[in-house]
């Protein structure tokens, strides 16, 4: 019997689910259709032990760190890398655009394209426009506090839990040790006991991922797929460079070989491709970083929920190369000024997507097209066409992401 499970957590077993999963939407689409709901059935188990291990997490980290009195040293490093972070992945998403120019030189067939999908979808667009009114950078603040944080558990809002959870860890921290500790000890057994729950259902994740991924590919349009297929082509490019950085960092601050150092995290880089759920990779992520490459316990398990919740990377890079697309979509020439603005708005807009949901997140991009004067519902209709291909890729980005940051600020802690 263990061998049986130990067969189900082989790599090769999981990647083997995707890649039967991918065949199936391609050639059978009935019957992806059908097994699509046993993915999203995985995906909603997974998900429950999210939130109990997000709140717990925080709260016990930031309560051991404010009991030692190295708080503020935390902090302080883990926003610097953090945006740090921000500010390179906008660039290279810059820089892509600019050299690629994934906008410009379209074929006719992909211009008739685009057009015919953008006047398809406007005719039903309310619900877009609905969601656009209500997103902006007001909007991410006021979604962050919640006025009542037992809503916010029901509607799992995840930007209002991690807030929550830092004040209370805060908080709890500053009352004294030895009030805490008791309370401290019951947030452990808790972190402890929804670990235990999400490596048990580990077992269930090459049949999950392979009825999740039948159920994304078999409900791709592949017309529009072609027509923005250059895009596609240089968000891969991009998300590999940023990838191939983030294990370089882990590497060089780890030690041992590159192998090692990818190689810790392949089961949560396959859980972030197949689900596309950040939240759901934080279980396998914390251990991967713990046991794969002994980070310390403390650090990884505060900085890695906050900064799947407040460092997203992959999208800033998404918004900065998605924001050229357009303009060159239009033939609208930027002034390095107006660089500036995509470089900066970019990463404002990916830290104001984390907390929002589906289409939601992508008219984030608003907060660069409007300054310049571009048409913020053509981007989302576009956008919105290609993200079940594009969500995992930026997915398995933002994760591998905050894991490096992870090491980088438990090396930086040690190092001081």
């Amino acid at each position: 019997m263990k061998k049986l499970l130990d067969l189900m957590l082989n790599p090769w077993m999981v990647f083997g689910g995707m890649l039967a999963g991918g065949l199936i939407g391609w050639f059978f689409p009935v019957i992806a259709v059908q097994i699509a709901p046993i993915g999203d059935l995985y995906i909603s188990l997974l998900q429950m032990s999210v939130i109990p291990i997000l709140l717990t997490a925080v709260m016990g980290g930031l309560t051991r760190l404010f009991i030692s009195g190295s708080a503020s040293q935390y902090v302080t490093r883990l926003l610097t890398t953090i945006v740090m972070g921000l500010f390179i992945a906008s660039l290279i998403g810059v820089v892509v655009g600019l050299i690629g120019k994934p906008g410009s030189n379209l074929s006719q067939g992909a211009q008739g394209t685009l057009g015919t999908t953008i006047s398809d979808t406007e005719i039903g667009a309310s619900g877009i426009t609905a969601e656009k009114r209500d997103t902006g950078l007001i909007s991410f603040f006021t979604t962050m506090i919640p006025d009542n944080i037992f809503f916010a558990l029901t509607q799992g809002n995840r930007l209002s839990i991690t807030f929550f959870s830092i004040i209370v860890g805060v908080a709890l921290g500053s009352v004294g040790a030895k009030m805490a500790r008791p309370a401290l000890a019951g947030i452990d057994a808790f972190y402890e006991t929804f670990i235990k729950i999400t490596s048990w259902l580990m077992y269930g994740l090459p049949l999950g991922l392979l009825c999740l991924t039948a159920g994304q590919i078999s409900g791709l349009g592949f017309e529009i797929i072609g027509a923005m297929l250059k895009l596609l082509m240089f968000i891969v490019v991009g998300a590999t460079l940023l990838v191939t950085t983030y294990t370089v960092v882990i590497w060089l601050k780890v030690g041992g070989t590159f192998f090692r150092a990818f190689s810790a995290l392949r089961e949560t880089l396959l859980v972030a491709l197949g689900t596309a759920s950040s939240f759901a990779t934080i279980p396998s992520a914390l251990r991967g970083l713990k046991e794969g490459l002994k980070v310390d316990k403390d650090t990884a398990d505060l900085v890695l929920p906050l900064g799947i919740t407040i460092n997203p990377p992959g999208s800033v890079f998404h918004f900065a190369l998605s924001t050229l697309f357009i303009a060159q979509l239009y033939g609208k020439q930027l002034s390095i000024d107006q660089y500036v603005l995509i470089f900066v708005g970019a990463t404002l807009a990916g830290i104001a997507a984390s907390g929002a949901p589906g289409v939601a997140a992508l008219s984030m991009i608003g907060i660069i097209l409007q300054p310049l004067g571009l048409p913020t519902g053509v981007a989302i209709i576009l956008l919105a066409a290609i993200d079940p291909i594009v969500d995992p890729i930026l997915t398995l980005v933002n994760v591998h992401a905050n894991c490096a940051t992870t090491v980088m600020v438990s090396s930086i802690v040690k190092e001081e």
